[in-house]
């Protein structure tokens, strides 16, 4: 015999993370792809799951080590062996919870804390609850590997954990924080930790860089190229104090491309005769680029350049680019945007005896280390 839960108005009363005061202890992570309706997602634990409310009051001990989520489209329905929730709430008022680590199957990998849903745009989004530390012990394995030297961690540790901080309402209107993704930090859950990237976030619990009282921006990239870029160069926007252009000595990270007939497609141009650039004087990136072509001059941001031939490929805007016969060639230095910590620099810092803290006031001049309340 099925024994049934049945969710009244009274849910309306239950105190709900997502509209409580900000508690950075605690993160709403939008994991994998949105679940389509018909789609079914299968949890599974060592321990049996149990359904907690979101202040970790228990509603219901299933009994089940696994129990299948059911999307009609509309409303979510958990069940298990005896067990089985109707209109399960898509507002994290309940929760999926385990003391050992729940594996979602849909997404292949494991996760601390607890799994909620919400549904938007007709499709279903898994929610992991997590707190912050096993949150970035899930990021920094993907973020740097842990094979770095301890400092350069350490570093990256409060980059994460402060850009998390200072991204915390990033898609509050979709009834979460931060999705796994590099539109906030790659996260990967429990099955990515390891030993160092773990004693690098223990090791700085509750630290936080913050400028003028506040958490910071804490932008980071894979190399500078040997000059960070200030964030209004690259977005626009007002300045940032800490986010400026200056020469780094400790990432350059040279590569080099020849454009194929793909590339050339992909720009919609033909018959280079020769390339010129228009560059920013501090930084030394390109801003434009002159292509003259037998058809007449065509004018390209430098960014979109790099979006239409693969970011991976044309690695940072800091280049230079030539004809050479019938070849076109960029030589170019640094991985990414360049505004903030250089990760490459992090490192070669901390292999040269700098601690994590110099690293962090090198890459944002005049910010603190702070614990956080």
């Amino acid at each position: 015999m099925k024994k049934f839960l049945f969710l009244t108005i009274f849910l309306i009363l239950l105190p709900l993370n997502i509209f409580a005061k900000e508690n950075y202890d605690k993160l709403d992570i939008k994991i994998g792809n949105s679940v389509k309706a018909k789609e079914e997602v299968k949890l599974k634990s060592l321990i049996d799951l149990k359904i907690i409310t979101s202040d970790d009051q228990i509603v219901n001990d299933t009994k089940n080590k696994e129990i299948t989520i059911l999307f009609d489209g509309k409303d979510i329905n958990v069940e298990g062996k005896n067990f089985e929730i109707k209109k399960f709430p898509q507002d994290g008022a309940f929760l999926i919870n385990s003391e050992s680590p729940i594996y979602v199957d849909k997404i292949k990998r494991s996760y601390r804390g607890s799994i909620s849903f919400r549904i938007n745009n007709g499709k279903l989004d898994i929610i992991n609850n997590v707190n912050m530390d096993d949150y970035l012990k899930g990021v920094l394995p993907k973020e740097m590997s842990p094979e770095f030297p301890m400092e350069s961690l350490k570093a990256q540790a409060l980059c994460s954990r402060s850009f998390a901080i200072n991204n915390y309402n990033k898609f509050i209107k979709k009834g979460y924080n931060l999705d796994d993704t590099t539109s906030s930090q790659v996260y990967f859950g429990k099955d990515v930790e390891d030993e160092k990237t773990n004693k690098a976030v223990d090791s700085t619990l509750n630290e936080v860089i913050k400028y003028n009282g506040k958490v910071a921006e804490t932008i980071f990239c894979a190399s500078s190229g040997g000059f960070t870029v200030a964030s209004d160069e690259v977005w626009g926007g007002n300045s940032v104090p800490y986010l400026i252009t200056h020469e780094d000595p400790y990432s350059t990270h040279p590569w080099k491309y020849e454009l194929k007939d793909k590339d050339f497609e992909k720009l919609g141009i033909s018959g280079i005769n020769s390339v010129n650039v228009e560059s920013f004087k501090d930084s030394k990136r390109v801003d434009n680029i002159i292509f003259n072509t037998s058809q007449g001059d065509v004018k390209l941001k430098a960014n979109d350049f790099r979006k239409k031939i693969g970011n991976t490929i044309i690695k940072s805007t800091l280049f230079d680019i030539k004809v050479d016969g019938n070849k076109v060639l960029v030589s170019g230095n640094g991985y990414g945007h360049g505004v903030g910590m250089s990760q490459y620099g992090a490192v070669e810092m901390a292999k040269k005896g700098q601690d994590y803290k110099k690293i962090i006031d090198f890459y944002f001049p005049g910010t603190n280390i702070e614990k956080l309340n």
